[in-house]
């Protein structure tokens, strides 16, 4: 009987990379998104998938979908939690209800979905819940505050689940990349985002799948990707002080970093 996975922001750039990933592993998949069309075509692609529109910034809807989907439907055998919103700018000049969408999308819809998945699955005895964080869960920068605020909680709900979770059977993964070529990385280029976010090269969302893929493989807490572009994100989350002294330096060769890769999308 073929295992079961369950994909938020399903439609996006590593959502729909996850997708292919795990449907070629022989998962059977559930996909949720806000954008219908999309999703149908994403369900024809792969045999017994079913759709899910869900939009996460309401939450009674997510709870709703959380009690009956995930508590009482199937059992889904990995939560694939990856919908995220992005915001660039500074805290005191963002709309209220800007900020209160990015939280509720990034980590209290998240943390709704941790909840149900954590109670059926410990349950269970079995199951995987994974969830795309980023490396601004572990170093916030400024013009990305409220984003890394939600990644911040959303790594803290995974490592404290994980010690819950442990013996029970139920694996628990964050995956962690630096600057992704997505939509949304391109949406930053352009208007404004951190230039951090191009210290390296941007990876792909086929890279991020594929790390997905590997922990499925080979459970554990956090993935990098790439890895080694974590380790200066590390030290400077062990050193908050740290990033501010070195911030003009790496802004300046992030700058570097985002004109190639305007250059490489043909922007410039």
């Amino acid at each position: 009987m073929s295992k079961t996975a369950l994909i938020t922001g399903a439609s996006g750039g590593i959502g729909s990379a996850v997708a292919k990933r795990f449907h070629t592993k022989g998962f059977r998949l559930i996909l949720i998104d806000m954008d219908t069309g999309k999703l149908e075509a994403m369900a024809a692609q792969y045999p017994g998938a079913t759709v899910h529109k869900l939009d996460l910034r309401d939450n009674s809807a997510v709870a709703s979908f959380c009690t009956e989907v995930i508590e009482h439907g199937e059992f889904i055998d990995v939560a694939v939690i990856n919908a995220g919103m992005m915001l660039i700018g500074d805290v005191g000049d963002t709309p209220r209800q800007a900020m209160l969408d990015l939280l509720q999308v990034n980590l209290v819809s998240a943390a709704l979905f941790v909840q149900s998945f954590a109670a059926r699955m410990s349950a269970a005895g079995r199951g995987h819940i994974m969830a795309t964080v980023s490396m601004g869960g572990i170093v916030s920068v400024k013009g990305s505050a409220t984003y890394s605020a939600s990644k911040f909680g959303l790594r803290g709900l995974l490592w404290g689940l994980k010690d819950e979770l442990s013996s029970k059977g139920v694996h628990v993964t964050g995956i962690y990349p630096a600057g992704v070529d997505t939509p949304m990385l391109r949406h930053e280029a352009m208007c404004g985002g951190s230039a951090l976010n191009f210290l390296g090269v941007p990876v792909s969302a086929d890279d991020v799948a594929k790390a997905y893929e590997t922990a499925l493989d080979r459970p554990q807490l956090e993935v990098y990707v790439p890895y080694s572009e974590s380790i200066m994100g590390r030290v400077g989350g062990a050193f908050p002080w740290l990033m501010g002294k070195l911030h003009p330096l790496l802004t300046n060769r992030g700058e570097a970093g985002r004109r190639k890769y305007l250059k490489k999308i043909g922007v410039l």
